[in-house]
């Protein structure tokens, strides 16, 4: 029922703001983007057979029609491009493509696209980082492209990947990632924004498959792996949630909070049991005077797991931290904390913990250069044997960045 609700009042405010819209409106085309490249440097424990040096890079490109009616709605069309990949994946794809239109009746958006929490989110202050990549450490600690692997019969990096835990594959993404997306992921949805009053904005998005994209019409019920110790593949995915943003007196007060639910898709074999989807975020900032001090938390509970396994438990993460600008620079600190089940097969938990600190210089408008430090702990519940070892790690990463916006 919320889905419909949705789905129409979407349609209707998109109608109302419509009102005598000039059919004739001229399109103006704006492009815009992003792009980074950066060089890690890594020295850990469990380093058999890894490299201590690395880079990377991404670029992303904004191509946006925009047309403004008489009565002043404003309506287009978003398609980002985006190059990046991992191993010998370098293809060009899209992830993002909607339509929108944006009124005193709020905004709509229609299409492939993010969350309304990934969009409003409030978390750590991270502006020493890149785009709002919160995680970025979690890339170089692992072996290979942040997977536990061995090699020569001995575990490798920190166990942060998709092997040995369930955090990835419950919530998309990494230990330490800090909001509720990429649990609806870029998939086709609708999202609703509304107006701002007195710095508060309701929002909510509805997703019928969390795999199907663009012209994808994907109307089957089972798709999760049979035996698996979890599952992402949720289906008719709904988010409420409320972001809060006002200044008194030169204090700038941020918060936010959301909440997530949906249904995991069956494997079909009796034994499976897999839990719907439940997860909940919450974050506030306060700032004065070029500081920021913040955090959030984001809790998936056992959203996903198989509860044929014993050792289910809670997907969680946590971060605190504080910033402080002054002109071009951007100084900060935080501390990340997330936890997992690790594997459902086994008794205990897989933990990571980071203490990071970052610099940002910004050289000309639109181009920065960055640098952080990250000291991580990993604990995982992996067993210990003469011919692995111990997968538990910890180690300092130190990565130099460039940033361009335009």
């Amino acid at each position: 029922m919320n889905r419909y609700l949705l789905a129409g009042s979407a349609a209707v405010a998109l109608a109302l703001g419509a009102g005598t819209a000039n059919a004739q409106a001229k399109f103006d085309l704006k492009i815009g983007g992003d792009a980074y490249f950066e060089a890690g440097f890594v020295s850990q424990d469990n380093d058999t057979g890894l490299r201590s040096t690395e880079f990377a890079n991404r670029m992303r490109i904004v191509v946006q029609p925009v047309a403004k009616a008489d009565n002043g709605l404003e309506y287009g069309a978003r398609l980002r491009f985006r190059a990046a990949g991992s191993g010998t994946d370098n293809n060009v794809s899209a992830d993002r493509a909607f339509i929108y239109a944006t009124g005193s009746f709020g905004s709509v958006r229609l299409g492939s696209t993010n969350e309304f929490n990934d969009d409003t989110a409030v978390s750590t202050p991270i502006d020493y980082l890149p785009l709002g990549l919160y995680d970025r450490v979690n890339s170089y600690i692992g072996a290979t492209n942040g997977a536990n692997t061995t090699i020569n019969g001995r575990y490798a990096g920190a166990d942060v990947g998709s092997n040995g835990g369930v955090a990835q594959t419950v919530t998309g993404n990494s230990l330490i990632w800090a909001t509720l997306d990429p649990v609806g992921g870029n998939s086709t949805k609708v999202v609703y924004y509304s107006p701002r009053f007195s710095g508060l904005q309701l929002g909510a998005a509805y997703t019928p498959r969390k795999d199907s994209f663009y012209t994808d019409v994907n109307r089957v019920k089972n798709v999760t792996t049979a035996g698996a110790q979890a599952s992402g593949a949720y289906q008719d995915i709904f988010e409420i949630g409320a972001n809060y943003n006002n200044t008194f007196d030169g204090v700038t007060v941020k918060a936010s909070a959301a909440y997530t639910g949906g249904t995991t898709s069956k494997s079909g074999v009796a034994a499976d049991s897999f839990k719907n989807l439940s997860a909940w975020q919450a974050g506030a900032q306060i700032g004065y005077a070029g500081f920021v001090l913040g955090g959030g938390y984001v809790n998936f509970g056992k959203s996903g797991q198989n509860t044929r396994y014993t050792y289910t438990g809670d997907v969680s993460n946590w971060t605190v931290g504080v910033q402080y600008t002054t002109g071009p620079i951007v100084v900060g600190a935080n501390y990340k904390h997330g936890e997992d089940p690790g594997s459902t097969t086994l008794a205990g938990k897989r933990k990571l913990d980071v203490y990071e600190l970052g610099a940002s210089y910004t050289v000309a408008p639109g181009l920065a250069v960055q640098a952080q430090y990250d000291y991580f702990t990993a604990k995982s519940d992996k067993a210990t044997t003469v011919a692995t070892g111990n997968d538990d790690d910890k180690g300092h990463v130190v990565i130099l960045r460039s940033v361009l916006a335009f």
